[in-house]
């Protein structure tokens, strides 16, 4: 099958599939041409890329290795006091 063919027929079913679907395909042509893809979104709406996010992440283990970090038990002991009056 030729190329012209094959993209015309995509074009076609692309047409059709469902939105999930569809994100998905955007998402891999978009990484096989290079593009940096949205693969989220944070509170406010605003896209997050993939490199955005692996930027983020890379500082949260580059903090933990710091040794930065909270344990769980303070977690939950500072969680405790969230939505409470303050004195």
């Amino acid at each position: 099958m030729s190329a012209l063919k094959i993209r015309s027929e995509l074009h076609e079913l692309i047409d059709q599939v469902d939105e999930r679907f569809l994100r998905a395909v955007y998402l891999m042509v978009s990484t096989y041409q290079g593009k940096d893809p949205i693969i989220g979104y944070d509170l406010d709406g605003r896209p997050r890329t993939a490199s955005e996010l692996t930027d983020i992440l890379e500082n949260e283990v580059a903090l933990a290795r710091r040794g930065e970090y909270i344990t769980i038990e303070a977690f939950q002991k500072e969680s405790a006091q969230w939505g409470k009056p303050t004195k």
